[in-house]
């Protein structure tokens, strides 16, 4: 698992170094107000009808396709796919339908204080969007064929070619001073990144096949296990409607685009560890779940863990400590001003705590759904939105804006202890001692590692400009973590440098 993460790690990185060059070249000509608000709503409303959908597909499509295979073979579960596929289109025209027709309404719930041409064009932006959701849904499922097939560069690539477009169209929009090139540039870029799954999957051996069986038995049992996430979906897509109907409400449009410059930040730790990692060990659990190896499983799972605690601990508590250079490097420029800037680096604090708690119930969930499981992951999420919006008009009217991060941070903060115990109670013990060590080591390090980082940034700020000395003390931290990391003697970490040096030694 370890060399595989690592290679879709880089390509990930990648993929985020192009996307915060898209976020800074989208900050500088169009900053944090009304119209990033305005392309954020259009953005969410498409988003949000495929992701109730897609979030849980790739986890009940991976473990169904290889129960199909085992029992029917090659031909049969190609079959299901292209069957799936099919389904999925129906699914996706109605609902591209229905937002051209809603999509005034709709726009208005996102952001209950659209007005006047900002309300049109959120309109207009919301309806030229929409077709997308045909090539997601569909993308999905060619996505979860081609990680079964152990292809897992293509599904991590689309972000390069999404985001070099998306930075093309901003760049026309401005020079041409027309918002509606930005958002046909978007529809563009949403479609093209997926230029190369079909040419992949048709490698790998996929044939589609003109099959529509709503009632299949396959199908049928994919949705045992995917109405349930669906639910949960549907809960997480609730609590972020709440999240900037209320910041739109209570703090204005602009509100909207802070939250979300904040967790475009955090998302460099989601998408290049936490979901690296979620990739790469779900086929496998995935696959010990079907063939009911639970002490296997459950090795997987903790592995998983630990390794993905390795990364997303530094990497929170870096992003943490230098939170405010961070987005002002970032993002600081032209119509992104100071005062933006110190905002969202306290919302950036406020919401970090969530992601590494979001890290352990991604993987622990992916444990219930390889079993089939999928009810116990669900009434969890639910309980831990329902959380999340309570807290929301309680912390909102004592912290402000920073109260919605807060409401977030709890709520995953309980939710993996549910999960936890949840996990204990189905599957049995974490072998919890061992483990745990591991876990205090890598906590240990890490906060070391922020501490003197934080140090000798402070000392030579004054001496050299502030984008030199962030760099010098963020590769210092680095440099330390990994001689400390190494010194404890973590297992998993151990395991990775052992796997990276018995490949280099086979290469030469």
């Amino acid at each position: 698992m370890g060399q595989t993460t690592i290679i879709l790690m880089i390509i990930t990185i990648l993929s985020k170094i192009f996307g915060f060059v898209r976020e800074s070249v989208m900050a500088a000509f169009i900053g944090a107000g009304d119209l990033k608000s305005i392309y954020t709503t259009a953005m969410t409303i498409p988003l949000i009808m495929t992701g109730i959908v897609v979030t849980g597909l790739k986890s009940a499509y991976i473990p169904v396709y290889n129960k199909v295979r085992n029992e029917k073979g090659e031909d049969q579960a190609n079959s299901f796919t292209s069957n799936l596929i099919n389904i999925l289109l129906v699914y996706g025209a109605i609902s591209t339908i229905l937002i051209i027709i809603f999509s005034k309404p709709l726009s208005l719930i996102f952001s209950p204080d659209l007005r006047g041409d900002s309300l049109r064009l959120a309109t207009n932006f919301t309806r030229i969007l929409s077709p997308v959701i045909l090539v997601i849904l569909v993308s999905s499922v060619i996505g979860g064929y081609l990680n079964i097939k152990g292809n897992f560069v293509d599904p991590a690539a689309v972000g390069i070619i999404y985001n070099i477009i998306i930075v093309c169209s901003i760049l026309f929009a401005n020079k041409k001073n027309n918002p509606y090139y930005l958002i046909l540039g978007t529809f563009l870029a949403m479609v093209l990144q997926y230029i190369r799954f079909p040419f992949s999957s048709k490698k790998l051996g996929f044939k589609y096949k003109k099959v529509f069986d709503i009632k299949d038995q396959n199908v049928r049992y994919l949705l045992a296990i995917l109405l349930p996430i669906m639910i949960s979906s549907a809960a997480n897509q609730i609590s972020l409607i709440f999240d900037n109907s209320m910041a739109s409400a209570l703090f204005g449009v602009a509100s909207v685009s802070k939250i979300f410059y904040a967790k475009t930040m955090l998302n460099f730790i989601t998408g290049v560890v936490t979901m690296s990692v979620a990739t790469v060990s779900f086929p496998e659990i995935a696959k010990l779940g079907q063939e009911n190896n639970i002490n296997g499983m459950k090795k997987s799972t903790i592995r998983a863990i630990i390794f993905s605690m390795i990364l997303v601990l530094p990497f929170t508590f870096g992003m943490m400590t230098f939170s405010n250079p961070i987005i002002k490097l970032a993002f600081e420029r032209n119509a992104f001003t100071p005062d933006d800037t110190f905002i969202v680096a306290g919302l950036l604090v406020s919401y970090a705590p969530s992601i590494i708690f979001d890290a352990f119930n991604r993987i622990l969930t992916n444990s219930f759904y390889s079993v089939g499981n999928s009810k116990t992951p669900v009434m969890i999420v639910v309980i831990q939105q329902s959380i999340n919006i309570a807290l929301n008009f309680i912390l909102s009217k004592i912290f402000g804006l920073y109260g919605l991060a807060y409401a977030t941070s709890i709520s995953s903060i309980i939710a993996t202890l549910m999960m936890t115990l949840s996990f204990i109670r189905k599957f049995g013990s974490f072998q919890i001692k061992e483990n745990l060590i591991s876990l205090l080591k890598i906590l240990l390090s890490s906060v070391v590692m922020v501490i003197l980082a934080d140090i000798l940034y402070n000392n030579i700020i004054v001496r050299i400009p502030e984008t030199l000395s962030l760099i010098i003390s963020v590769g210092f931290g680095g440099l330390l973590y990994f001689a400390i990391i190494s010194f404890t003697k973590v297992p998993e970490f151990e395991r990775l440098l052992t796997s990276i040096k018995n490949k280099i030694k086979k290469n030469n």
